[in-house]
C-alpha cells in the first residue's frame, strides 16, 4: 500500500517538476522573441546572405593574378 502511495506522490512530484521547466522555457522564448529582438535577428540574416552572394560573384582573385 504504501509503495503505491510513494509512486503516485512520485509521479506527481514528476509532473509538476515537468509543468514548471515547461513554464520556464515558454517565458524565455517569450523574452527572447521580441519585435527588436526579431528585427535585429533579421538584419543579421539578410547581412549574412548578402556577404554570402558577394562572395560568390566575386571573381577569385588570386587565380587571375599569375595569367
Amino acid at each position: 500500500m504504501f509503495v503505491r502511495i510513494r509512486w503516485f506522490i512520485a509521479g506527481i512530484a514528476a509532473a509538476l517538476g515537468g509543468v514548471g521547466y515547461l513554464a520556464a522555457q515558454v517565458r524565455k522564448a517569450r523574452e527572447r522573441l521580441t519585435p527588436a529582438n526579431l528585427m535585429a535577428a533579421g538584419k543579421n540574416q539578410a547581412a549574412s546572405w548578402l556577404d554570402t552572394l558577394a562572395e560568390r560573384l566575386a571573381p577569385d582573385e588570386a587565380g587571375h593574378r599569375g595569367r
